[in-house]
């Protein structure tokens, strides 16, 4: 009978929602590999240590985030969902790096963080402008000297990209890449 058949794929989750983020969650959310290598190789290249993630829904990118740094080195991820996957959480497990995950609304966990102290943050999150904009005025007191805030979705979406746009008003230099499936990554430094 088809009722008794198992069901397949991902277990439901209660979704959490804020006043601009209601959407269904769906595989695609995730960025792009490449994007994940791209940051990864940064963090080797510029032998940063401390890592923030805004927005983490499955982990693909958080595993590439975490396999870059270096034994000590501290990894912080922020989703107001978990949909973590079994190979990301493994991943979370690996031992000699500081590695913590925190379900919650970004806004309200952002100003919990120590100041100045990340070397890469990562913005995927809600995508609203207003929404996007909150984060970024938060990440700008956690970044270090010498760190970079790292947005993703910057062509194809409208918040993201015009933040990009804002942040070079108030001094911040800023190279956005195209992506595999044209979604755009900016990185942003001052």
């Amino acid at each position: 009978m088809e009722k008794d058949k198992p069901k397949r794929g991902r277990p439901k989750k209660a979704i959490v929602t804020t006043e601009t983020f209601t959407e269904v969650a769906r595989n695609d959310w995730n960025s792009e590999n490449e994007c994940g290598l791209f940051m990864a190789s940064l963090m080797k290249m510029a032998k940063y240590s401390t890592v923030l993630e805004i927005g983490v829904f499955e982990g693909e990118t958080a595993q590439h985030l975490i396999n870059a740094l270096p034994k000590g080195g501290l990894y912080v991820g922020i989703d107001i969902n978990d949909y973590r996957t079994e190979k990301t959480t493994a991943v979370m497990a690996d031992g000699g790096k500081a590695i913590e995950f925190i379900l919650g609304n970004s806004l309200t966990e952002l100003s919990k963080l120590p100041k100045a102290h990340f070397d890469l943050i990562f913005i995927d999150a809600d995508h609203s402008f207003g929404h996007v904009l909150q984060e970024f005025k938060l990440a700008e007191k956690l970044v270090s000297s010498g760190g970079v805030i790292i947005l993703h979705d910057t062509i194809h979406l409208d918040g993201p990209r015009k933040l990009v746009e804002y942040a070079q008003h108030f001094n911040y230099k800023s190279v956005t890449l195209n992506t595999t499936e044209g979604r755009g990554i900016s990185i942003l430094h001052r």
